[in-house]
């Protein structure tokens, strides 16, 4: 798979469980400053920069009026939207 790829993509390709992807979420929810977070048997996903990155999580993470289903489902679209990078053999 490209190196372009993003999460959807490989959770598509069912290299990366859509359970990793929620377990990122979670970790994302409990430390919004979390960058190097390992999401699959090959990939390392910088969720602070990824939620950073989307147009609209951003603002739906830290507005007051949000629910929690909607700070979940902004914090998941912007993960889903972004590229992990490959870990490295050394890791």
């Amino acid at each position: 798979m490209s190196a372009e790829a993003t999460l959807w993509d490989l959770v598509t390709a069912e290299r990366i469980a859509i359970e990793d992807v929620g377990a990122a979420v979670d970790a994302y929810l409990a430390e919004p400053t979390t960058q190097d977070h390992s999401i699959g048997p090959d990939h390392v996903l910088d969720l602070a920069a990824a939620v950073a990155a989307h147009p609209s999580a951003p603002a739906i993470v830290v507005d007051t009026e949000a629910d929690e289903p909607s700070r979940r489902m902004a914090v998941r679209a912007a993960l889903l939207m972004s590229r992990p990078t490959t870990r490295s053999s050394s890791d």
